[in-house]
């Protein structure tokens, strides 16, 4: 803890006004935070409700706008105003008062503070009050997760960010800035506590499906390991996971994607949606927002964002990577195919029947319908988060389609990189080669470094679209190919807002500039 700074965002919800004398009241016909942990019902609810930022569509966003269109995968695209809108974060000139890395800020810390308040009210909780102990452990463990999940989330973004590690409950409580390395120390920390009450994902009921399990938290552990350049943990991590038999590599590469293939053999940990009748706000909902973002626009209601580069597509094509890449990249021809089949099939009976004149009109009303595109910057769109007509939902943000946040291919990936960097290259090829052959691709035979570049590419052909392209050029020390980048600004500035709210207080990331 080295700087003095008032946390702010975590508390906004709590901040119902500035009277202190009505503060000091307890609100008649409301349960207080004693009374309110007085049932199994309530501490699950509770602990629900710190997932539930993870599905808000701002912090959606900031996944893919952080992790693919700041990097060679993805361009912002969408409409002129939408991609201006994004360009100074793009080229590495963002500022502190972008709405975007506000919006970052402050729903991690608001799922933090959720989570340190379901952790310690139902750890004051009589353990009779639960069906079992081992429930009781559990929904505390889950919320740890959580916490340390939004820990990493921030500190990945902001670098050096305030570690929170209870409820915090008034405004004025100061908390100091820790340096990234602490960040990961305490992420390490709590998934290590977590894990140790966290069931397998075999031992969840159905209903249950989206908690996190046990692999979860090794698995981010064998992550945040890797961050760190902890080799020996990273590997160790992983290795329980592979051995756990709890996961295994779907045959199907495209299947994983699918809504098959949700919470299937090969997801450890996923961002759970459902399409609601009545919640459809852009602020209340249960729905994917994030597939609104990224549908083709125009042709469909969406918004035409997060489309993929000419320079993704070259790097399957280089590795000869067909199966991921057609999972991975839809094309504009097929956009047209599949959402214009109608005018497709009219056209094939028209020739069919040989009347000029029906062609001439079905073929008109063809090139009508593929005009409708607009604003494709690219020619690809991320075919990860499309959804086809059929399986699209009414309500235009509450597609039913998960997020997959942690799969068990990235597990694989992050052992073989430990191992290779440990020099075990034997270790390294036999993970890295299940990986690649699921794919259709032969055994790598390479060793030393060249070993580690073929997994550094694998991480890219095997993740693209799934949000941690920058993450990795940043951490590999390679973000320098990227246009604009400077080492100064490789994370988001503070937002302004929150060094505004303590009058200076917190310090801005170095490489930025605050306005007062």
């Amino acid at each position: 803890m080295s700087k003095i700074n008032y946390i702010i965002g975590i508390i906004l919800l709590l901040l119902v006004s500035s009277c202190e004398d009505f503060l000091e009241r307890e609100k008649l016909g409301e349960e207080t935070f004693d009374v309110y942990y007085n049932s199994e019902e309530k501490a699950i609810h509770n602990v629900t409700a710190a997932y539930s930022d993870l599905k808000d569509y701002r912090f959606g966003w900031t996944l893919w706008a952080f992790g693919e269109t700041l990097s060679d995968n993805a361009v912002y695209s969408g409409s002129d105003g939408d991609n201006a809108g994004f360009e100074p974060l793009k080229n590495f000139n963002g500022t502190p008062d972008m709405h975007y890395v506000t919006n970052k800020w402050r729903l991690c810390y608001r799922g933090i503070n959720k989570a340190s308040q379901a952790m310690e009210g139902i750890e004051k909780m009589n353990d009779n009050l639960f069906s079992s102990l081992e429930l009781k452990n559990r929904l505390i463990a889950e919320a740890r997760f959580l916490r340390a999940f939004y820990h990493y989330e921030l500190t990945r973004a902001f670098g050096d960010v305030p570690i929170v590690d209870h409820w915090v409950k008034t405004a004025t409580e100061k908390i100091g800035q820790s340096s990234r390395e602490d960040v990961f120390a305490f992420i390490i920390s709590e998934l290590e506590l977590a894990a140790a009450d966290l069931p397998l994902k075999s031992e969840y009921a159905t209903e249950d499906l989206g908690r996190v399990t046990k692999g979860a938290a090794h698995a981010y552990l064998a992550k945040a390991n890797l961050y760190m350049e902890n080799w020996t943990e990273a590997q160790d991590w992983a290795s329980k996971i592979i051995t756990s038999n709890e996961y295994q590599l779907d045959p199907d590469y495209a299947h994983v994607f699918s809504f098959e293939g949700e919470h299937g053999m090969e997801s450890i940990m996923e961002i759970s949606y459902h399409e609601s009748e009545t919640q459809t706000s852009a602020f209340r909902n249960n729905g994917n927002f994030q597939t609104l973002f990224m549908l083709p626009r125009n042709i469909t209601y969406g918004y035409g964002i997060n489309q993929p580069t000419e320079d993704l597509n070259n790097a399957f094509v280089a590795a000869n990577d067909v199966v991921r890449r057609d999972a991975t990249l839809l094309t504009t021809e097929e956009v047209f195919e599949t959402e214009l089949t109608d005018l497709y099939q009219a056209l094939e009976d028209a020739e069919e029947s040989g009347d000029a004149t029906a062609i001439a009109e079905a073929e008109a009303a063809l090139e009508e319908g593929k005009d409708a595109l607009t604003f494709n910057r690219t020619g690809f769109y991320n075919e990860k988060m499309y959804v086809s007509p059929e399986n699209r939902a009414l309500s235009i943000r509450n597609n039913a389609n998960n997020i997959r946040l942690m799969r068990y291919a990235e597990v694989l990936l992050i052992y073989a990189e430990a191992s290779a960097q440990l020099g075990e290259d034997a270790e390294a090829r036999d993970k890295l080669n299940l990986v690649r052959n699921r794919a259709g691709l032969a055994d790598a035979t390479e060793s030393g470094q060249d070993l580690l570049e073929v997994i550094y590419t694998e991480r890219r052909l095997e993740l693209a679209g799934e949000n941690d392209r920058y993450h990795d050029l940043l951490r590999l020390g390679r973000a320098d190919t990227l246009p604009g980048w400077t080492d100064a600004k490789k994370y988001w500035p503070v937002p302004q807002a929150e060094i505004d709210l303590t009058t200076g207080e917190i310090e801005q990331n170095d490489g930025y500039v605050s306005s007062n």
